[in-house]
């Protein structure tokens, strides 16, 4: 997966361009390479009250093996740097990391653990991602 060298369209706020920024992270996404099932925004971003050094919450559903996790942790690491200048060029302060990831299995959901119950939440329910969507995604 490249990461691109330019931001999404600026927005008129923080949560705006981090919104675009997660619909493009899960639309570069290979679910076939990576063992990922879906992906979901939760949080501050979502909720439309990110302040300039708030993170992006994701969770992402997966059935892959340990090798197909490592790989995507380490695609959506590689994002963290990105994201941090990004933010930097909106906002004139560095945060570091920015994306946070929460990776939840079918157990998890079927149990109703951890960051697993946002999917199905009747109130402040995780915004379902497109993954793989941006063409040659699965050919990365």
């Amino acid at each position: 997966m490249a990461v691109p060298d330019h931001p999404p369209p600026p927005g008129k706020s923080h949560w705006e361009w981090r919104l675009a920024a997660a619909r493009l992270i899960a639309a570069r996404l290979d679910p076939a390479r990576l063992g990922v099932v879906a992906c979901y925004l939760i949080g501050s971003t979502k909720n439309a009250v990110a302040g300039p050094c708030s993170d992006i919450d994701l969770v992402i559903h997966v059935r892959g093996d340990e090798a197909q996790r490592d790989a995507l942790l380490a695609e959506l690491r590689r994002w963290n740097p990105v994201l941090d200048r990004w933010n930097f060029e909106r906002t004139g302060r560095r945060c570091g990391e920015l994306l946070d990831v929460h990776l939840v299995t079918d157990d998890d959901i079927a149990g109703g653990s951890s960051f697993a119950v946002k999917i199905s939440a009747v109130s402040d329910r995780a915004w379902l991602l497109p993954v793989g969507t941006e063409p040659g995604a699965s050919e990365q």
